[in-house]
C-alpha cells in the first residue's frame, strides 16, 4: 500500500494547530525543493554552457506522472535559451540532455519542450516520481544553457508550477558582470616610510574574460609620491589561472609603476584570479594621513582603482571627542573632560615597555583617569595619581605591530582639578612611546561665577563712613556650582564677597536670590573680617537652572589707607571655591586619594575666583599744605595759622602736668579735614588719617597706635566734660610727634607753637 508522506504531514501539523494555535495557524508545506546548484558570473554577452543547473527534487509531494503534470521554467528580459538540442528534448537526475526519451534515465526523465526564446515546459516521466513515497532522490536536472542579449546585474529565473506539484518560485542563476574583470582588496593596511599594503584580488567576470595565446601587460601605478618595493610584492595565480597562466616577475617601469607580464595557455573553463600583495616605500613628499591608490589597467584587464593603504609614517594622533567647559575651583561636577583618544597613525607606532606622558597646564592637576579602554594595544592605566601632579603616563605592555592591520588605542577621561582663578584652553602634550610631542585642546576651564555691577560703580571718598556703593549680581557658571554640602575641610558652602583692604561693609547689604531655584540662607547674611567681607550661606542648590543673586543697599567705608584709583573685590568661599587650602600641595576629602602622607592632593592656595570694580576713589590723599607756624595758648580758645586767627569751643589746659590740645583742632591747624577724623562713641576712640599715617587713640589709653603700632605716654588721653568740654584731649608733645610736626613751648607766654618738620 503506498504511504502518503504529504498526507501525514498535514495530519500531525493540523494536530499541534488546534492545541497551540486554536485561531487558525496555517500549515506550511513545500511540494518541491528547487535549487540552482551553482551560480555563475558572465558577461554582457557570455552564455551560460550548461557548468550550472536547475534541480527540481520531490519533497512533500510526487511529481505527477500520470496526470502529465507540467510545469514552465522563464528566463529574465534580455537573456534567451540556448540548449545544443531541437526544441524538444530530455533530461535526468544526471544533468545532461538527450535527443530521445530512451537514453534517459527511467525512473527521474522529463521531457523539455521550448516553447519560446525565454520560455520552457518540463512534464515529469520518470517512473520514481509516481511511485511510492515522495523522494528527494528523484529530482529533475536541467542543464543551463544560457545566452546573455542585454541583461545585466543579478539574473532570475522563475518556476511557474501551472498544473504540476511543483513549488513556484524565483531563483538567481547568474550575475552580468561589465568589463572583463573586477579588483578588490582585502583590507586597506596602515603604512609608514615601508610597508605592505592590503592584498589585491583581480577577478575574472566570467569564464574565458581573458584571452589565450597572447601577452596581457598588467599595469600597476601608485600615486607619484610613493615607490614599489619589488622585494615585497608577491604575485599568486588562483582559480581558473592554476597552471593555465604564465605570470612573469614584476618589471617596474619607473618608481611608482610596475608591469606583471600573463599568458593564458588557453581559455579559462571557471574564472581565474590574480592576488597581488603590494610592497610600498614613500618618498619624502609623501603627507601623513593620505590614501595610497593603486590604478589598474592593460591587455584584456579592466580598468580600476583601489586604495590599497593609508600612509601615516610611525607616530599617533591626539583626539577629544568634545571639548567640555570645566568649572575652575570645584572637585566633583564639570570636572572631568570627554573622551580622549591617542591612537596610533600606523600600526607598531607604540613601543614596548615605554611609557607615553600626558602633560596639563601647571594650574591643573589630575585627580582620576577614568572610563579606560584600549584596542590593539596592552596598556597599563595609571594607577599612582595622587592629584598633586599636572601629569601622569600611560606605559604600553603590547603593542602592535607591522602586521596588524588596524592602529592601537587608548581612550580615556581625565578628572581635574583647576586652580580657581584660572580660565581658558586646557591643553594636553602627550609624548614619548613612540609618539612626537603633540597637542591638543582637551577642555576648557570656565570661572564658577561671573559677577556684574549695575549702572557705574561707586564713586568713593577716601576716609569717608557709610558711602553708597553699587549693586552688583553674582551668578554661577552652571546650575549646582554654588554648593551647600561642599567637599574638603569647608563644611558648609558660603559665598564670600571680600572688599579691598581699607574697605568695609558699613551695614549688611540685602541679598536676594534673582534668577535660578537655588536659595540662601537670608537669615544668616553676615559681615565677618572685621566688616572687610561678607558670607552668604548656600541654602538649596540650583537644580535646573543657574542661579543669580543681587547684592543691594550696599554701604562702604574707606579709611585712609586706601590708594587712589579703581577698589576691587573679589568672590570666593567655600561654595565657590572647593579646592582651596593655604600652602596646598593636593587633594582634600573626595576620597579618590587613599594616601596618609596629608599631601592633600588637587588643591590650591587660591581663594578666589573672581575680581571685580566695585568702585574707585574720587578723593586723593590731601597734598601737604600745612600751614608753616601755628600757635595755641593755655587756657585761650583762639589760635593763629600763620598770623590767622581761629576759633576754638575748647581751650589747650594742663592735667597730670601735662600740656593738652584739642585732637581735632590740632589736626584740623596741620591740614587734616574733618572727613579725615573719625570718633567712635561706642568705644571712646578717635582715628586721624594724614597722608600715609593712621594715628587712633582710646580715651584713658597712656598711649597712641600709630600704623598699627602702640606709642606710650605717660599720661592717658583725656575726655571731660566740664574740663574739657567733652572735646577729647592729647598730651601736645606726643600729639605733635604722631602728627610728625615739632612743638616750641614758651612758659612766659603759655604759647604752644607748632611747625611743621
Amino acid at each position: 500500500m503506498k504511504t502518503n508522506k504529504a498526507l501525514k504531514v498535514l495530519t500531525t501539523s493540523a494536530l499541534l494547530a488546534s492545541v497551540a494555535a486554536p485561531f487558525g495557524a496555517g500549515v506550511v508545506s513545500a511540494n518541491s525543493t528547487n535549487l540552482v546548484d551553482k551560480k555563475v558570473n558572465v558577461g554582457s554577452n557570455g552564455t551560460l554552457k550548461g557548468e550550472s543547473h536547475l534541480i527540481i527534487k520531490e519533497d512533500d509531494t510526487n511529481f505527477g506522472v500520470a496526470t502529465s503534470d507540467t510545469f514552465r521554467v522563464e528566463l529574465p528580459a534580455g537573456t534567451e535559451w540556448n540548449f545544443p538540442n531541437s526544441s524538444k528534448f530530455y533530461v535526468d537526475k544526471t544533468g545532461k540532455t538527450f535527443s530521445s526519451e530512451s537514453e534517459a534515465a527511467a525512473d527521474t526523465k522529463a521531457e523539455v519542450n521550448v516553447i519560446s526564446s525565454r520560455t520552457i515546459e518540463v512534464r515529469p516521466l520518470g517512473t520514481g516520481f509516481d511511485d511510492g513515497e515522495a523522494d528527494d532522490k528523484y529530482a529533475i536536472n536541467i542543464p543551463l544553457y544560457v545566452k546573455m542579449n542585454g541583461a545585466s546585474g543579478e539574473l532570475k529565473l522563475k518556476i511557474d508550477s501551472m498544473n504540476s506539484t511543483v513549488t513556484s518560485g524565483e531563483y538567481v542563476f547568474a550575475t552580468v558582470n561589465t568589463g572583463n574583470t573586477r579588483a578588490v582588496v582585502d583590507t586597506v593596511r596602515y603604512i609608514g616610510k615601508n610597508g605592505i599594503g592590503g592584498q589585491i584580488r583581480i577577478d575574472e567576470n566570467f569564464a574565458e574574460a581573458i584571452s589565450a595565446d597572447t601577452t596581457h601587460n598588467l599595469k600597476l601605478k601608485l600615486p607619484s609620491n610613493f615607490e614599489w618595493n619589488l622585494s615585497d610584492t608577491k604575485v599568486t595565480p588562483g582559480g581558473g589561472f592554476i597552471g593555465n597562466a604564465e605570470i612573469g616577475s614584476p618589471v617596474k617601469n619607473d618608481d611608482s609603476t610596475i608591469t606583471i607580464p600573463v599568458k593564458l595557455k588557453e581559455k579559462t573553463k571557471t574564472p581565474g584570479y590574480i592576488y597581488i600583495t603590494p610592497g610600498i616605500k614613500a618618498k619624502s613628499d609623501a603627507a601623513k594621513g593620505t590614501d595610497v591608490t593603486v590604478n589598474i589597467s592593460g591587455g584584456d584587464f579592466s580598468d580600476a582603482d583601489l586604495t590599497v593603504a593609508k600612509y601615516g609614517d610611525y607616530d599617533a594622533n591626539i583626539k577629544v571627542e568634545k571639548v567640555e567647559e570645566l568649572v575652575a575651583g570645584k572637585f566633583d561636577e564639570y570636572t572631568k573632560t570627554a573622551k580622549i583618544t591617542i591612537e596610533e597613525s600606523v600600526p607598531g607606532s607604540f613601543y614596548k615597555e615605554r611609557d607615553i606622558d600626558v602633560k596639563f597646564p601647571s594650574w591643573v592637576k589630575v585627580v582620576e583617569v577614568s572610563d579606560w579602554s584600549t584596542s590593539g594595544v596592552e596598556a597599563i592605566k595609571p594607577t599612582d595619581i595622587d592629584g598633586t601632579d599636572d601629569e601622569f603616563s600611560i606605559t604600553i605592555k603590547n603593542p602592535t605591530t607591522k602586521e596588524n592591520t588596524t592602529p592601537g588605542k587608548i581612550e580615556f577621561k581625565v578628572r581635574l582639578s583647576i586652580d580657581a582663578n584660572k580660565t581658558g584652553d586646557i591643553e594636553a602634550t602627550v609624548s614619548g612611546g613612540g609618539i612626537n610631542e603633540q597637542k591638543a585642546v582637551v577642555a576648557k576651564a570656565i570661572a564658577p561665577a561671573a559677577v556684574s555691577v549695575e549702572g557705574d560703580t561707586a564713586k568713593l571718598k577716601i576716609g569717608a563712613q557709610d558711602q553708597e556703593g553699587p549693586t552688583f549680581y553674582i551668578t554661577e557658571a552652571k546650575k549646582g556650582v554654588f554648593e551647600k554640602n561642599v567637599e574638603g575641610p569647608s563644611g558648609n558652602g558660603e559665598i564670600i564677597v571680600r572688599l579691598a583692604s581699607g574697605v568695609k561693609f558699613s551695614k549688611v547689604p540685602k541679598v536676594e536670590v534673582v534668577e535660578g531655584d537655588g536659595t540662601i540662607d537670608t537669615s544668616n547674611v553676615r559681615r565677618i573680617e572685621n566688616d572687610n567681607a561678607l558670607a552668604i550661606p548656600i541654602k538649596g542648590e540650583s537644580t535646573s537652572k543657574p542661579m543669580k543673586l543681587k547684592v543691594s543697599d550696599v554701604r562702604l567705608t574707606l579709611d585712609r589707607t586706601v590708594p587712589e584709583g579703581d577698589i576691587e573685590a573679589k568672590i570666593g568661599g567655600s561654595a565657590v571655591v572647593e579646592n582651596y587650602v593655604k600652602d596646598s600641595k593636593g587633594w582634600v576629602g573626595t576620597g579618590l586619594y587613599t594616601g596618609t602622607d596629608n599631601k592633600n592632593p588637587g588643591t590650591f592656595n587660591t581663594q578666589h575666583a573672581v575680581t571685580f570694580k566695585i568702585g574707585s576713589t574720587i578723593t586723593p590723599a590731601p597734598s601737604d599744605t600745612t600751614a608753616k607756624n601755628i600757635v595755641f595758648k593755655l587756657n585761650s580758645k583762639t589760635y593763629t595759622v600763620d598770623g590767622k586767627e581761629i576759633e576754638m569751643d575748647a581751650a589747650p589746659l594742663v592735667g597730670w602736668d601735662r600740656a593738652y590740645l584739642p585732637v581735632r583742632f590740632a589736626a584740623n591747624a596741620l591740614n587734616v579735614s574733618d572727613d579725615q577724623i573719625i570718633w567712635d562713641d561706642k568705644t571712646s576712640t578717635f582715628t586721624i588719617f594724614k597722608g600715609d599715617r593712621v594715628i587712633s587713640g582710646k580715651v584713658g589709653d597712656k598711649f597712641l597706635t600709630i600704623n598699627g603700632v602702640k606709642t606710650p605716654m605717660d599720661v592717658p588721653v583725656w575726655r571731660n566734660k566740664e574740663k574739657t568740654n567733652n572735646r577729647v584731649m592729647v598730651p601736645i608733645r606726643y600729639l605733635a610727634n604722631a602728627l610728625n610736626a615739632e612743638i616750641n613751648w614758651n612758659k612766659e607766654t603759655s604759647e604752644i607753637t607748632i611747625q611743621v618738620k
